[in-house]
């Protein structure tokens, strides 16, 4: 049960609830609901997994996550046995997007690296569709402490039209990145990173041919 894999990860890990708590954000009473087993589900959970160093598949099902197949076709699976063990299995996409200088990258999403699971509680309140989301993975340190290196971050495919201010993973000059984008009168976009040690990229109407909105980050866990 997860209650008994919560557990004994955590004591694997040598961590205490109120260290799982502060690390993750959730509520003390929350997580004790998850540990005791009076609730089975979280969308949590993926940053527990991680915080505790354990996979999230296991965490939830007990189940090794090499039973996936990885050339399975991009959709999030939804697990149906009862009601409150209901979630929707969220690919996690080989693309690995910088939050440093960028590098040069090839990201595909028709391979999957692993799947995390989400309450349907969760897209509700996020506003978002389940088969918009992929999760990516972030790499370098331009975003933190917001994002950090090696966190998952969810985007949404679907909300591509600029939000001044707003995160996004685009795709620019050959790098995958994710950037805070402010607009500027000119039709400029500023692509600014919250580590102030990295300098705003701009893009313009020269250099922005290749530019490209891969989606808006509006989760992330690590």
């Amino acid at each position: 049960m997860l209650k008994d894999r919560l557990k004994q990860a955590r004591k694997n890990a040598q961590r205490s609830q109120v260290d799982v708590v502060n690390a993750v954000g959730i509520t003390q009473s929350a997580y004790s609901q998850l540990e005791t087993g009076r609730v089975a589900s979280s969308s949590f959970l993926p940053a527990i997994a991680n915080f505790l160093g354990v996979d999230a598949y296991w965490l939830s099902t007990g189940k090794s996550p090499d039973s996936f197949d990885s050339n399975e076709v991009i959709k999030p699976t939804v697990v149906s046995t009862e009601i409150k063990d209901e979630f929707i299995w969220i690919d996690v996409v080989q693309a690995n997007f910088s939050c440093g200088n960028g590098e040069s990258i090839e990201f595909h999403f028709d391979t999957i690296n692993g799947k995390l699971p989400f309450p349907p509680s969760f897209f509700k309140d996020k506003r978002v569709q389940a088969e918009n989301m992929r999760i990516i993975k972030a790499k370098g340190d331009s975003m933190s402490d917001f994002i950090k290196d090696g966190d998952y971050v969810g985007i949404d495919l679907a909300q591509t039209e600029i939000i001044d201010g707003e995160i996004y993973a685009v795709y620019f000059a050959r790098e995958g990145m994710i950037k805070q984008i402010f607009k500027e009168a000119d039709g400029s976009l500023i692509l600014h990173s919250l580590n102030n040690k990295y300098p705003d990229k701009v893009v313009t109407e020269e250099n922005g041919n290749n530019f490209k909105i891969i989606g808006r980050q509006f989760w992330r866990a690590g």
